[in-house]
């Protein structure tokens, strides 16, 4: 037994599950030192031969990377070191480094930390945490092409013999896999998010991992025994024993509670009654969807397709967005019966920024973004509509507008793809006539308003990510104002609950596809507000199945009344806090499991 004290360190529950091992510090191979001077006149070609040998070495070394990752771990690693291929071979990338070498006299090593430094601060400056991390990609496409130039090459599990928890400060996609995999028995880092590649990774790969722990990295030591809990952002560092059988005993479980449902079981979402709540996963293009089904979706209740826009200089082709919708379409149209992959238009702008496509802004949260920019870049538009029209052919697709804010968006919009339909109909071109149109409710005006678009659409998904960001004025993403970001505070609550009674008016489906939905608490109260759907991502799934299956609704229905019968002047932590002992009352494995 360790005479050390025993810590718990709280931090991001990114990847579910639970595990216990010795601390594996991996600190990285360090910088790699970049060297910066001027060619000599007349020898630029000689060091642009440098640059190109070490793009194809770099280019090499991926693509055997791919081909290992496809037989050992499937196709959940291969799409980020596609992605990473796609990024080495971007004509504009690989343009500015070679004019940094050939006008600028600039030495290779300097050439591509330039490149490099400018693809950085763009994506910096994004607020979008997703967009963050896409900086750990330009960082190890760098580390790559500097250990070519230099020489230098040496793999972050080579001092790895034994099972371990890896604690880092954070870990690139390329220094993720290529530890030794029976070795790994989960990830903690310093830094790192929900979005970040890590992440991402860990999940795929069904291994726990906790980010954002500040400085663990400093608070531990190699072979320091450690009790990892990715379901519930906890890592607790030299436990003694009975820390650490009170873990098992919780770690057993969750794994019972939060496992798939075995084979027979009620769809996801039924309720004890029989009634139903759907229940569908949020993807999008870049992360494997195979395991979906595995989890119990009922559908794709959000598939973002911003994401193909990332890492390019220009839009993808009609072609390549067709095939990537297809492929969505057919996949959702097998998991039931009617379900369907609801395909949101491109939501960029704001803190989505992609090089080449949309401009800075002085206030981009405000600004031309989402329906806006498509309203006001129309060919954008109507390539994407044609390519989700043609998708439509091949499996059920739901088409949905993202940040409306207004009828005359819809209105718009509307013309726009009568004209696209009639435009295939001319080419021969087969599409499902009866294509359901919706609009995503994530400002305040579109949830005030809602009636009135309900006119215009098929069904309502909620966003609650940004309605709650545009309601409070607090972005979730600033330290400084998180505590407001609050799903549950009355002005949230009031502007769902007028969405939901104004789509039952309608006669149309709302669902609800923020994070919010999959939380326990916050998710039933969406469900006991009347919400048709819930979707998240796909690993959360069976606790939200679980919970819906132990309750009725009638169970909702007094669930739906909790906020309502607080006090005047409750807060929104008040208000949570109620929810949540109501749900841990009625659901103690809940409480037990420690999953609320």
């Amino acid at each position: 037994m360790s005479s050390k004290p025993t810590i718990t360190i709280a931090g991001l529950p990114v990847a579910r599950g639970f595990a216990a091992g010795p601390v594996f510090i991996y600190r990285g191979g360090g910088e790699i030192p970049v060297p910066e001077y001027l060619v000599e006149k007349g020898k630029e070609r000689a060091e642009l031969l440098r640059l190109t040998r070490a793009f194809n070495e770099t280019r090499r070394d991926l693509e055997g990377l791919i081909a290992v990752l496809k037989e050992r771990t499937g196709r959940a690693d291969v799409r980020v070191f596609e992605c990473h291929l796609m990024i080495l071979e971007d004509a504009a990338l690989v343009d500015e480094t070679k004019r940094y070498v050939m006008e600028e006299r600039l030495n290779a090593e300097a050439a591509v930390r330039r490149t490099a430094d400018g693809a950085r601060a763009q994506f910096g400056r994004m607020n979008d945490p997703y967009f963050r991390e896409r900086v750990c990609d330009i960082d190890d496409i760098e580390r790559r092409l500097q250990k070519a130039l230099s020489g230098f090459d040496r793999g972050p599990g080579m001092e790895m013999h034994e099972p371990s928890i890896v604690v880092a400060d954070d870990l690139t996609p390329s220094e993720t896999v290529q530890l030794p995999r029976e070795y790994v028995l989960g990830f903690a880092t310093n830094g790192g998010s929900t979005t970040s590649h890590v992440a991402l990774l860990a999940r795929a790969l069904a291994l726990p991992a906790v980010c954002g722990l500040g400085n663990i990295t400093s608070r531990v030591s190699p072979g320091d025994m450690v009790l990892l809990d990715g379901t519930n952002g906890a890592v607790t560092v030299n436990p003694d024993a009975e820390t650490r059988a009170q873990f098992e005993k919780v770690a057993e479980r969750q794994r019972e509670f939060a496992g798939p449902a075995p084979a027979g079981a009620a769809p996801a979402g039924t309720l004890k009654d029989g009634g139903e709540v759907l229940v569908c996963a949020n993807v999008h293009p870049g992360v494997p969807i195979a395991g979906v089904k595995e989890y119990g979706a009922r559908g794709i209740g959000l598939y973002r397709s911003e994401y193909l826009w990332l890492n390019r200089e220009f839009e993808p082709t009609e072609d390549e967005q067709f095939e990537a919708y297809r492929s969505a379409a057919m996949f959702a149209s097998r998991l039931s019966e009617g379900s369907y992959a609801t395909i949101r238009l491109l939501d960029i702008g704001g803190d989505k920024l992609v090089r080449g496509i949309s401009a800075k802004e002085p206030n981009p949260f405000l600004g031309n973004r989402s329906i806006r920019y498509l309203l006001s870049h129309r060919s954008v538009m109507r390539r994407q509509f044609r390519a989700i029209l043609r998708a439509s052919a091949f499996g059920n697709v739901r088409l949905m507008y993202p940040m409306v804010s207004c009828v005359e968006e819809l209105r718009d919009s509307a013309t726009e793809l009568e004209s696209t339909k009639r435009e295939l109909e001319s080419e021969g071109l087969d599409y499902d006539r009866s294509l359901p149109v919706g609009a995503m409710i994530e400002v305040p005006s579109a949830a005030l308003n809602a009636d009135e678009i309900a006119r215009y659409v098929k069904f309502f998904s909620i966003g609650t990510n940004d309605l709650v960001q545009y309601t409070m004025a607090a972005d979730r993403g600033n330290d400084a104002v998180a505590a407001l970001y609050q799903p549950l505070n009355p002005a949230v609550v009031k502007l769902v609950r007028m969405t939901v009674e104004a789509a039952k008016r309608a006669g149309i489906p709302v669902s609800v596809c923020g994070e919010s939905a999959a939380d326990p608490v916050v998710g039933t109260y969406w469900a006991a507000l009347g919400v048709d759907e819930l979707s998240m991502s796909a690993t959360y799934i069976p606790v939200m199945a679980k919970v819906l299956a132990g309750l009725t609704r009638a169970d909702l229905d007094e669930y739906a009344k909790v906020p309502d019968s607080m006090p005047h002047g409750s807060t929104a932590q008040d208000v949570f806090n109620a929810c949540h002992d109501w749900i841990a009352d009625r659901l103690p494995e809940l409480r037990d499991s420690l999953i609320i």
